[in-house]
């Protein structure tokens, strides 16, 4: 008989899921001057304990528990048993497996915040190269070693905006994603910042330069923020709105698809002070919706006002090269209430994920990537105007995802498509598309020309009145 086995016969009763043996649970109370358990619980009332045992059903081995896991999951609709169409911020790419594989290696697994730089030159170097690629992918000098997701990155640079003007108003263009509406209105409302919405064309779907510029004349702005490709699909002409910006002396801060960056200018070449993304796209799974990746990246003159950490290469009293955490200006131990921001972790790991993808794909192939994803989404899109009673949404250019106008309601399609084995999209809000059938399809390098036939020839079954 084992330890264990001898200790459960002791005790008179199953362990179970407890991993403490008997002997185990006598020496940690002898350590703590007790005689029992119930001792730890001298101190709650005995009116509100409960004297009985929990009604549950009996302990599973751990092959039962695992199978039954697996039935339940099973029930589950996933990209794995489902051609995904859905985008709107997460999107379904292709992962080389040398990703995984690097990224998993303990001394990035369990790497913590590096604030001893002489033990940590790895994951500072990898930091630092991260902080590399995406400044130039970005077009920007600055960048950050991330925040949580690319709403908070959002929301953040509105702050920054905020924080570098002395101003408490900023400009939103309406095609945001409505997750990242909300969080801006969650992050900046309790700090009295006004936040304007201005609407979208109703033909293009791009934002209202003319009405941004409006409200930027008035000389209150603390800056103007785009999303691009915005809710809609279409990208806009950051361009064109830098010019009204720098004109009235106010600053632009761009959320963009760091893919986009693979097939256009990039935002900070165009002329954004500010240019944040989500990362899930360089390498990152769905994962049922996190953790992800915020980005922010900036101009060198708003470097004071970034949030979270920079990596510098520097050189120590011997002139021998290192890195080392060179501005991390947060709340919890160094600028307390004069802190950039109060997200107080980052997401380091993701952030190094994303550095490898890109270094594996290297430049050529992530451009190669970024085209198949403009291509994929034009074709479809060609394919599903074709079926009668389905056109495009707006006329505006799109990239890897665009808008339909379906002659039902964009719930009842994806109902349908659902049950056929199809994500279909993302149903676009009513406030945007200006009624409920519209319908925002994503397509990106995992599917090809069969993949959008199949999509397109169910759409058209699923459509059809019966």
């Amino acid at each position: 008989m084992n330890q264990r086995q001898h200790d459960s016969v002791l005790e008179q009763k199953p362990v179970g899921y407890n991993v403490h043996t008997g002997s185990d649970v006598q020496a940690m109370l002898e350590v703590m001057g007790l005689s029992s358990i119930e001792q730890l619980f001298a101190d709650i009332p005995s009116q509100v304990r409960l004297r009985r045992e929990l009604d549950l059903p009996p302990a599973l081995s751990e092959w039962e528990l695992m199978r039954d896991v697996r039935a339940m999951a099973d029930k589950n609709s996933t990209t794995l048993t489902h051609a995904s169409f859905l985008g709107g911020g997460a999107y379904e790419h292709y992962i080389p497996a040398v990703v995984d594989a690097i990224v998993s290696r303990g001394e990035f697994l369990t790497a913590y915040t590096p604030y001893q730089p002489e033990m940590s030159q790895g994951l500072l170097q990898a930091l630092f190269e991260f902080q590399v690629l995406v400044g130039r992918l970005l077009g920007q000098e600055s960048v950050n070693c991330s925040v949580y997701d690319g709403a908070t990155a959002l929301a953040e640079s509105c702050w920054m905006l905020c924080s570098a003007s002395g101003k408490r108003r900023v400009v939103v263009a309406q095609a945001i994603w409505p997750e990242y509406r909300e969080v801006l209105a969650t992050y900046l409302t309790p700090r009295g910042v006004t936040i304007d919405h201005v609407a979208q064309d109703a033909v293009t779907g791009l934002a209202d330069v003319a009405a941004m510029a409006a409200l930027v004349a008035t000389g209150d702005v603390a800056g103007v923020v785009l999303q691009s490709p915005n809710a809609l699909g279409v990208i806009e002409d950051v361009a064109a709105l830098s010019q009204v910006c720098k004109q009235n002396k106010t600053l632009l801060a761009v959320c963009v698809n760091p893919l986009l960056c693979g097939w256009l200018e990039a935002p900070g070449k165009l002329g954004a002070d500010i240019v944040v993304c989500e990362g899930q796209p360089l390498g990152l799974p769905l994962n049922a919706g996190g953790p992800y990746v915020g980005i922010i990246a900036c101009a060198k003159p708003l470097e004071r006002y970034l949030p979270g950490r920079l990596v510098g290469r520097v050189h120590d009293l011997n002139g021998k090269l290192g890195y080392a955490l060179i501005k991390e200006d947060r709340e919890q131990h160094v600028a307390r209430d004069k802190a950039t921001s109060h997200i107080c972790s980052n997401q380091a790991l993701n952030a190094i994920r994303a550095a490898i993808h890109l270094s594996c794909l290297g430049e050529s192939n992530f451009m190669r990537i970024a085209e198949a994803n403009a291509a994929n989404a034009v074709m479809l899109r060609e394919l599903l105007v074709a079926i009668p009673g389905v056109k495009l949404l707006r006329s505006g250019v799109h990239f890897n995802e665009f808008a339909i106008e379906l002659p039902v309601t964009a719930a009842q399609f994806c109902a349908k498509m659902r049950d056929a084995g199809f994500f279909a999209g993302v149903p676009i809000a009513a406030d945007l598309a200006g009624h409920e059938r519209g319908l925002l399809i994503a397509v990106t390098e995992t599917k090809n020309r069969s993949d959008l036939e199949a999509y397109a020839k169910q759409a058209g079954i699923s459509l059809e009145v019966r």
